[in-house]
């Protein structure tokens, strides 16, 4: 167990210029990356003074750093990339004081060499530096936002965004205390990593001196300043406040309610108190992602944490429950153990996001986590089964963009692996290997090796390999099951491959458990798949009735069974659980991908499942008939199989009914709304349609009469529906809407609008409006998902390209061939050759153009081979009409 309060204080010089040289750095990267900054000279603490006002567009600022030169050098580098050095001196012990001069010597990336007059020699300096810098518009690094006429400053520094603020050793390897200082005007508030140790004025402005930090990198620096409000969160284990902007404390009771038993929760598990001296969470109106783990000062997109009580829908409130545990999670992976370079990246996210569902599913058990988290999983899958996509743990250099790595597999796939692995060798033995990494490195750096020795040490076995082999291999493994007679089988592993597709190497060690049952008795067999085949004896299979190779869907791969036997498993499905029987339609989905399974096969086989009776299981039907209708069903038969949905979803919603009754189970709601959303729109369902129209109206008059469950849905029908005067209805709401809830709700439906005369409006307004970096890339990306919409969002997206990536964050511009991707392969090339166009293109969009383009292609290909199989079901369809024959 250790002291957070004796760990705070315990770095002292010697022992942090020790660490600086004991932790994990890569020699190829040392050796060969040119711009990684090397440890001839190593910051061993530092502090920041800036002034700081939100009503102007610049800011000025000094900072001191305590170094110590390991070699003797006459130049070293750091980062300092926007922030314009005006004075660099250097003082070493004596006091005596040299000039450094400062040049730029890779300026895409910062890199600033600091040159002295002569060679330095080596021992203890102070460097000092001050400096002038403009705040950024994009949400990232230093920046500035505007919210309902109040200034506000705040940062984002994950993961190359400290040095546009400051200059500084930015890289997660170099992990320091900092300490801040900020003058700003007196009539505003100030937040840091730690809570103020002094407060002084002067005049108009006042100058806060905060305390030190524990060691961290610079991308877990953080501040906000301006017009903030705050509500105390009792029960943590240390202070803690929501921090909101003006007028917005009201909308702060769920995060303040769920966060001290998500921390008792997580300080619980790990064994490790939490670490830091406060806990303070801040609502932020613009920001780029959905939170981020800064130490003490957790930042979130406020549309996620602020509500109105009891105004958040079910999905609303457990994505918030998800999303504090993540981040909160990162208080220990990530913060206060921590990556020593961005290819082990999926050490902060893949373990936050595992901890996350785990905190959740004991915090929160109506969420049914575990059931909804396959989402996610699957996603990673089908990611995973493109020709380009590289490894979860991926090898970077200086010059790539971190944020290239922040995908489903960082994220989902790290997750699922994870899941797979504490289902392999059982929940205390997982958490052992947890205790003993952070026992062993807290405040300091690590790479995957680490955890690899710690899994090993905590359970004996060869878990390292198994680990390594998903994480360092592209891909997933698909298990192919083959009767050999009586009760024998063979499984063979190969890497899964979409139709079209080459044949990909991949060798896994892969924890198949494999499920049947013989006179209703179910019976597991734990397998380990390590060669490229295996027979396996299994008893009593000759007589089962059922076989099912991944029981509770817990291994991260794709299966096929011999058609026999998969007759049978779909007979039988009602006996699978309802993960189970969520894993088997995306399976089915795999396999159609892959020209496995064809698509008369498929629709039959998903029919059977829409009156199943646990919603995500209907809802999963849902999007999976959704998915055939853009992907498979030409434009001229869309009608039918628009019928043909209907009459699968139309007897689940009468099911469930069309609106919320008192005391139905909360996890209901997901599929209602997903239902109303299917037979709303592409439905065109009369009663559905009447109904949206109905509670949108009341809901513009009077935002509390209308269940939040409903709310969103509703208005984004109505929208589909709607002409240009109810555009103009909403379009004034969203602008006089202060509740970030309901102004995400509103801004949803301008991106909803069907009607042709709305599109260039709505276009227009996403550029020239009043929305945000974070918000207004929402209405093309609305609009382009609209039947016939997506060429005149693709021509917007050409004609203001530069508008755009100049107001987008890096991450959301990286994904700007989203808007394109769709079923004209035309306008798909239009913007895909005009992003790459040699004069714009941008490294950080190529994976995602590359994989966009592959789905394309895929798409391409099942058309021309299942559109006839899918037509051929239609037809023999009995409730088709005549007409349609």
């Amino acid at each position: 167990m250790l002291s957070s309060g004796s760990l705070r204080h315990a770095a002292t010089r010697a022992a942090i210029v020790l660490y600086l040289f004991l932790l994990p750095f890569s020699p190829a990267a040392e050796g060969v990356d040119p711009d990684r900054l090397t440890r001839d000279v190593v910051p061993l603490a530092q502090s920041v003074s800036l002034t700081l006002d939100p009503a102007q567009d610049g800011f000025s600022g000094t900072t001191r750093i305590d170094i110590d030169v390991t070699r003797a050098s006459r130049s070293f580098r750091l980062h300092a990339l926007g922030p314009v050095i005006a004075s660099a001196t250097l003082h070493d012990r004596t006091g005596h004081r040299t000039t450094l001069t400062p040049s730029t010597v890779e300026p895409k990336l910062g890199l600033v060499q600091l040159t002295a007059p002569a060679e330095l020699p080596p021992g203890g300096y102070v460097l000092e530096l001050g400096f002038t810098g403009q705040y950024a518009r994009n949400s990232l690094g230093l920046y500035k936002t505007v919210n309902h006429g109040d200034a506000y400053l705040f940062t984002q520094f994950e993961a190359n965004h400290a040095r546009q603020a400051f200059p500084c050793w930015d890289e997660p390897g170099f992990k320091i205390p900092w300490q801040l200082t900020l003058t700003v005007p007196a009539g505003l508030e100030v937040v840091t990593n730690a809570a103020p140790a002094q407060e002084s004025r002067s005049g108009t402005m006042k100058t806060v001196h905060f305390g030190r930090t524990p060691p961290m990198p610079s991308y877990l620096v953080a501040l906000a300043v301006g017009p903030l409000e705050y509500v105390d969160v009792p029960g943590l284990a240390v202070p803690g406040r929501i921090v909101t902007p003006r007028g917005q404390t009201g909308l702060a009771g769920d995060i303040a309610r769920i966060s001290p038993e998500i921390l008792a929760r997580l300080e619980e598990y790990f064994g490790v108190p939490y670490p830091y001296a406060k806990l303070d969470q801040v609502a932020v109106p613009e920001f780029a992602f959905g939170g981020m783990e800064n130490a003490g000062l957790i930042t979130y997109l406020a549309t996620l944490v602020l509500a109105e009580p009891g105004r958040a829908s079910f999905g609303a409130r457990r994505g918030m429950a998800t999303l504090v545990a993540h981040e909160m999670a990162h208080m220990w992976f990530g913060d206060l153990v921590t990556m020593a370079w961005w290819d082990d990246l999926w050490l902060n996210e893949s373990f936050a996001s595992w901890m996350a569902a785990k905190i959740v599913m004991q915090t929160n058990p109506e969420y049914r986590l575990e059931i909804s988290e396959l989402d996610g999983t699957h996603h990673a899958m089908r990611t995973d089964a493109l020709p380009s996509v590289r490894p979860v743990r991926r090898s970077l250099q200086a010059k790539d963009d971190p944020e290239q790595v922040i995908d489903e597999l960082t994220y989902n796939k790290g997750q699922a692996i994870l899941t797979m692995i504490e289902s392999w060798i059982g929940p205390e033995k997982f958490r052992a290997a947890m205790r003993l990494y952070f026992q062993k490195h807290a405040w300091s750096n690590t790479t995957a090796d680490d955890l690899w020795r710690a899994f090993g040490a905590a359970t004996g076995e060869d878990i390292p390999a198994l680990i390594r082999a998903f994480m360092e291999t592209p891909g997933v493994p698909l298990v192919t099951v083959t009767p050999e007679g009586g009760d024998r089988l063979r499984l063979t592993q190969r890497r899964f491959t979409n139709l079209g597709a080459t044949s990909a190497p991949g060798r896994w060690q892969v924890p198949v458990v494999l499920q049947w049952s013989v006179a209703g008795r179910v019976q597991r067999q734990r397998v380990l798949l390590r060669d490229e085949s295996m027979s396996v004896e299994l008893p009593g299979l000759a007589r089962a009735e059922w076989l099912q190779p991944n029981a509770d869907e817990a291994g991260y791969y794709r299966w096929s069974l011999a058609p026999a036997l998969n007759a049978r498993l779909a007979r039988q499905a009602a006996a699978l659980t309802p993960r189970e029987r969520l894993g088997l339609l995306d399976n089915a989905s795999a396999l159609l991908n892959a020209g496995q399974l064809a698509g008369d096969e498929y629709l039959s086989l998903i029919s059977a499942f829409a009156g199943d009776r646990e919603p995500e299981v209907t809802g999963k039907v849902a999007s999976q008939l959704g998915a055939v209708r853009a992907n498979l069903v030409p434009a001229e038969q869309r009608e039918t199989f628009n019928r043909f949905s209907h009459s699968l979803l139309r007897p689940a919603l009468s099911r469930v009914g069309l609106q919320p009754v008192a005391g139905e189970p909360a996890h209901v709601a997901p599929l209602r709304t997903t239902l109303l959303g299917e037979l709303g729109r592409q439905g065109r369902d009369p009663e559905v349609i009447a109904l949206a129209r109905d509670l949108a109206g009341r809901y513009l008059a009077n935002r509390a009469d209308v269940a939040p469950e409903m709310a969103g849905t509703t208005l984004g029908i109505a929208a589909y529906h709607g002409d240009a005067a109810f555009w103009e209805t909403v379009r004034a709401a969203f602008e006089s809407e202060k509740s970030p809830l309901h102004r995400s709700r509103l801004l949803g439906a301008l991106g909803a609008f069907r009607d042709e005369s709305v599109t260039a409006r709505a276009l227009d307004y996403a550029l020239q409006g009043p929305l945000n970096s974070s918000e207004f890339m929402r209405i093309p990306q609305g609009l382009a998902g609209l039947p016939g919409r997506r060429a005149k969002v693709v021509d917007w997206a050409i004609q203001h390209h530069d508008a755009i990536k100049g107001r987008s964050p890096s991450i959301a511009y990286a994904n700007l061939i989203s808007l394109a991707e769709g079923d004209d392969p035309a306008v798909f090339e239009r913007l895909r050759s005009f992003l790459l166009d040699p004069a714009r293109r941008d490294p950080a969009a190529d994976a995602n153009i590359t994989k966009a383009t592959e789905r394309m292609a895929q798409r391409a290909l099942l058309r021309q081979k299942e559109t006839a199989n899918v037509l051929r079901f239609l037809d023999a369809w009995p409730g088709k009409p005549a007409t349609d024959r």
